[in-house]
């Protein structure tokens, strides 16, 4: 998903103008990292991230909100070395443990929150038992008849947006987060963010235990965002595990995180699945990471 369709799927309805806007974009510093648009993201990766105006100077003050790419995965801020080397799994964590974490206590107490705005993510089948191999499914927001598929490119080449009527496209899953900033040896910054997850509901838990904190409207996305009169734990009461999610199978190809074809994340019928032969069936098992979709991510261990 390209930087303007972005800024106009994560527009709000500003009511103290009658009007929607659309976030700013304002890159960061990330040691040379960039964000580019993928069907299959992982840790490590860079996201377009949504955090209040409070955290950023910028000149414009018709925007509240703006949109900063971060490394998904919260360097620990008192990390020494490289960024790649503190050893911990921080591209998610639990909302049990949120308050009295050492990594995330304090951006939370800080007013850190951020949203991870994404076309979906993907989560493996845990609940078969053992010795059954993981299939892996596409989760999304439910969407408007009209804007068809997320995941379907001509869904975002055909949307329009104005001020008055605002987006007519794919609605984005919204996730609420944390993110940092943390500072090299050398001076460099680099801003990082962790997704926030909690037990399942009955709705998702025939796929998985643990489900992402997903902010299905608007209203909750700017509680979460707004630090200054949301406290950290008034907006952690907030979350809840959600029902208004779909999804559907995907191909096995996403199980390895190098693959960024375009149809990682487009539905497959589990009844006839393609067959997938020894060459390439190799490569996807070796050195996996767990991954996520494109503009979105996968549960993997947790702190």
């Amino acid at each position: 998903m390209c930087r303007p369709d972005y800024r106009k799927a994560a527009s709000y309805f500003d009511e103290s103008r009658g009007l929607y806007v659309q976030p700013d974009w304002i890159d960061a510093p990330n040691n040379g990292l960039s964000y580019s648009p993928s069907t299959n993201m992982a840790p490590t990766d860079v996201l377009p991230v949504l955090i209040s105006k409070e955290h950023e100077q910028t000149d414009n003050e018709l925007s509240q909100r703006i949109i900063k790419p971060m490394m998904w995965g919260m360097i620990p801020t008192w990390h020494k070395g490289d960024y790649k080397s503190h050893g911990l799994t921080t591209n998610n964590c639990r909302i049990e443990s949120l308050m009295e974490s050492r990594l995330y206590g304090k951006p939370l107490r800080n007013g850190q929150r951020c949203v991870i705005g994404c076309q979906g993510f993907y989560e493996w089948q845990t609940t078969k038992g053992k010795g059954q191999r993981k299939q892996p499914y596409f989760i999304k927001a439910s969407q408007k008849c009209e804007a068809g598929p997320v995941e379907e490119l001509d869904s975002w080449e055909k949307a329009m947006w104005d001020e008055a009527a605002g987006w007519s496209g794919p609605q984005l899953l919204m996730m609420a987060g944390l993110f940092d900033v943390w500072t090299s040896p050398e001076g460099e910054q680099m801003f990082s963010f962790t997704i926030i997850t909690m037990e399942s509901n009955s709705s998702f838990s025939w796929l998985h235990h643990r489900i992402p904190a997903v902010l299905d409207s608007d209203e909750m996305v700017a509680k979460w965002l707004d630090h200054k009169q949301v406290s950290a734990v008034a907006a952690v009461r907030l979350l809840h595990p959600v029902t208004s999610l779909t999804w559907h199978p995907v191909s096995m190809l996403v199980n390895n995180s190098r693959n960024k074809d375009n149809n990682c994340n487009k539905p497959i019928d589990l009844q006839k699945p393609k067959p997938v032969n020894k060459i390439m069936d190799s490569w996807l098992k070796r050195g996996a990471l767990p991954s996520a979709n494109a503009t979105s991510p996968k549960k993997a261990k947790e702190n």
